[in-house]
């Protein structure tokens, strides 16, 4: 085998490697927590404001009373928010506490951060139809089920990590044949000398 095939096999050797490496390592992709149930339901109706909202995630939240990682904010059927700000976490479910608000579809947008560090979020809609308040709904709003209770919902997406192993493998493929070509030249300034 002449020098140029010997080159041309450390550089094939080099670059498989710099593919291969970050395959092994990245092993199974870890699923992050996913929001189970949620109270009130997503997309019921109910006849009044519940006093608190809840939603309960698979896992138990990362979080802390000085970081506050947990936000749940509800607005009414005139986008006003009707939440205290502030959220508190039991075992997996994060819950908090609102007022009374306009009749018409109630928005929930909820974050925390996942028990592996990675944040999640989403959002849902529940409606409410109270008979003693003047605003009127409309017929989308009248003609749901009421049901105040908690069901399945679909879970939260968690964020796109899609490319990152071809990233990975791109990056050690520059470096593995960078440091072929390092690794030739260096051979060959070597060869020069000795003869």
């Amino acid at each position: 085998m002449n020098l140029t095939h010997k080159k041309r096999a450390l550089l094939s050797l080099a670059l498989a490697t710099g593919l291969l490496i970050p395959a092994m390592a990245a092993g199974p992709a870890q699923a992050h927590d996913a929001l189970q149930s949620t109270s009130p339901a997503a997309d019921t109706t109910v006849t009044s404001t519940p006093e608190t909202v809840s939603l309960t995630l698979s896992e138990p939240p990362t979080d802390s009373a000085s970081l506050n990682l947990s936000v749940i904010t509800v607005t009414d059927g005139e986008g006003r928010t009707i939440s205290d700000g502030k959220v508190t976490v039991t075992g997996a479910t994060i819950s908090t506490k609102v007022t009374p608000g306009a009749n018409g579809a109630h928005k929930v947008l909820w974050r925390a951060v996942s028990s592996d560090g990675h944040p999640i979020d989403g959002n849902y809609a529940f409606t409410v139809q109270n008979p003693s308040r003047t605003a009127t709904a409309s017929p989308a709003q009248t003609s749901a089920p009421a049901s105040a209770g908690s069901t399945e919902v679909e879970p939260a997406k968690g964020p796109n990590n899609d490319n990152a192993l071809l990233t990975l493998g791109v990056a050690a493929a520059v470096i593995a044949a960078l440091a072929g070509i390092l690794f030739l030249a260096r051979r060959k300034r070597a060869g020069n000398v000795n003869s």
